[in-house]
């Protein structure tokens, strides 16, 4: 059977104003002031918490910065669905699918503690059939153990099916797992990223060009 798996943030949902947010809260918890650009900070997203909060206390040692991205997911983990929306065009997609029975999940390296209530937030995404959090797996992507667990959990074909993410990782686990892999260019990248060498099959420009895989 042909089904979709998506990543999470940057692909589905834009979460980048409630992580930045987070962000900005921890920094005046330290007596740090900053007013976060959020053009700037997004590309963090794809590099996970240790990336965002590194990126204000990188002067720190490793125990300290630990500590501190366990605050910051607490901050998070409080507020994670305040400002969070769906991409442009997702819901007509999801809605499409949904018509179509095409079954659909989710595959993320967020932790599914933080990922599940937030997809639970979101009534447009309430049929996905899987959810696999980067805390489910022993690995996260880019190896494919997540994707290929989610594979057999819908069950879906994976020749004939589509994983689409907005991060290299997302392309590399995509690939390894024998599905179909697309560029999500309205995520979170980064002018130095070059998706054009990713191996991935298409590049999608926007959502609505999901429907025509």
């Amino acid at each position: 059977m042909k089904g979709f798996l998506f990543d999470l943030d940057g692909t589905l949902v834009d979460t980048a104003i409630d992580m930045i947010a987070a962000l900005k809260t921890l920094a005046a918890e330290n007596g740090i002031l900053i007013n976060p650009d959020y053009n700037q900070y997004k590309e963090l997203i794809t590099h996970g918490s240790r990336a965002i909060v590194v990126s204000i206390f990188g002067h720190l040692d490793k125990n300290s910065i630990w500590l501190l991205q366990q605050r910051y997911l607490q901050i998070y983990q409080q507020n994670l669905t305040v400002g969070s929306c769906l991409f442009d065009g997702i819901s007509a997609v999801i809605t499409k699918l949904d018509n179509a029975n095409i079954p659909w999940g989710i595959v993320t390296n967020k932790p599914a503690y933080l990922a599940q209530p937030l997809v639970d937030s979101l009534p447009q995404l309430h049929n996905c059939k899987v959810l696999i959090g980067g805390d489910c797996t022993l690995h996260s992507k880019p190896h494919p153990e997540p994707i290929n667990r989610a594979i057999k959990s819908m069950p879906i074909n994976p020749t004939e099916s589509w994983y689409i993410g907005d991060a290299l990782t997302d392309i590399t686990a995509a690939n390894a797992a024998g599905m179909n892999s697309a560029v999500a260019l309205w995520g979170y990248l980064s002018n130095t990223d070059k998706p054009h060498n990713w191996h991935a099959n298409k590049l999608l420009t926007n959502a609505l060009d999901i429907l025509e895989l």
